[in-house]
């Protein structure tokens, strides 16, 4: 199927390729200004022309006019999540070799995984516990609940391995949703049991909880387009999107004012009732897909797409307007500002 990771390439490559894990020291202090993080992997089924060098997870400071990369260029790069409780900042990297962790800014690497444990795309550090980290991969649920020393499947209630993404609840760090091959999953202690929630679609691609409505969440996927839940995911109704939209990523603005949405060959969509309804705001013309979106806190006209090829677009001009800023030749998963 057109969204499928190939998992096959990426295995060889960090087979042969994955970094070896250097050594930790201790966090710096923090930065003036917050930077700009982008998990890029390899263009779909190409090994050769600027993605060669050209996947890995690059950071862009507030005065920086280019990309650096502070991963190997050999790894494959699916995320990154952050823990920051005020005393201790921790990096987390899904790559295809394993989970990252970096406690220097991303200057060194650790491998907290080992060969089990690979293919990670997604990973989300529990906020107020260091220690415990959950990891999305095609093989399920993992979860490390001593500082990645060992890591556990857990896949009860789940009838399929194939785990797309997980989003940690608003309200809630015990309860986590799944995106998986057969519906959306939700757990309420943590990881230990899993229920599927009913949501109509076959395949979940994306999920989206609503920043101030956390009531309010949004799947997308096969065969039904977007699936959206006012009541917690008691009942689920069909969002009003354009024919034939296959959406792979949501982005909410501040306070969720707006929501946008894109995936395969949709352009650029955005909702302004939560859901319920989309227009399409930019055709993307040439742009096969796009897998992430970011939209700036405080700034909702600056936003940013990371597409499969042209790496990722910019408009200041709230999508009236698109340029390139950087990382063409890659598919970028994911686009984060942290500290």
């Amino acid at each position: 199927m057109i969204h499928r990771v190939f998992f096959a390439l990426t295995l060889v490559l960090t087979l042969f390729l994955s970094p070896s894990s250097g050594p930790e020291v201790a966090p710096e202090a923090p930065p003036e200004a917050s930077r700009l993080f982008a998990a890029a992997f390899i263009v779909r089924g190409s090994v050769s022309g600027n993605a060669a060098g050209g996947y890995g997870l690059y950071v862009r400071g507030p005065r920086d006019t280019g990309w650096t990369r502070i991963s190997r260029s050999s790894t494959l790069t699916f995320g990154i999540a952050l823990f920051d409780n005020g005393r201790t900042r921790r990096y987390y990297m899904a790559a295809g070799n394993g989970v990252h962790r970096s406690t220097d800014g991303g200057k060194t690497w650790k491998i907290l995984t080992s060969w089990r444990t690979e293919e990670i795309l997604g990973v989300i550090p529990d906020p107020v516990d260091s220690s415990v980290v959950y990891a999305a991969t095609p093989f399920g649920v993992f979860k490390t609940a001593d500082d990645g020393r060992t890591w556990e499947k857990r896949m009860n209630g789940m009838p399929t391995w194939f785990v797309q993404r997980i989003v940690m609840d608003v309200r809630d760090r015990r309860t986590l949703y799944a995106a998986t091959e057969s519906d959306l999953f939700k757990t309420t202690d943590a990881g230990e049991q899993w229920r599927p929630m009913g949501s109509g679609l076959d395949q979940v691609l994306a999920v989206i909880q609503h920043p101030d409505r956390p009531d309010v969440i949004l799947a997308a996927g096969e065969p039904k387009g977007i699936r959206r839940t006012t009541d917690g995911g008691k009942t689920w109704s069909a969002a009003r999107i354009p024919d034939s939209a296959v959406v792979y990523t949501f982005r909410a603005s501040d306070g969720g004012t707006e929501i946008y949405a894109a995936g395969w060959k949709t352009g650029l969509l955005r909702s302004t009732d939560e859901g319920a309804s989309w227009n399409q705001i930019w055709t993307a013309p040439g742009i096969e897909a796009i897998y992430s979106l970011f939209v700036y806190p405080g700034d909702p006209d600056h936003i940013l797409a990371g597409t499969v090829g042209a790496g990722i677009l910019e408009s200041t001009d709230h999508g009236g307007s698109w340029r390139p800023a950087g990382l063409e030749g890659t598919q970028v998963k994911q686009i984060e500002l942290y500290p």
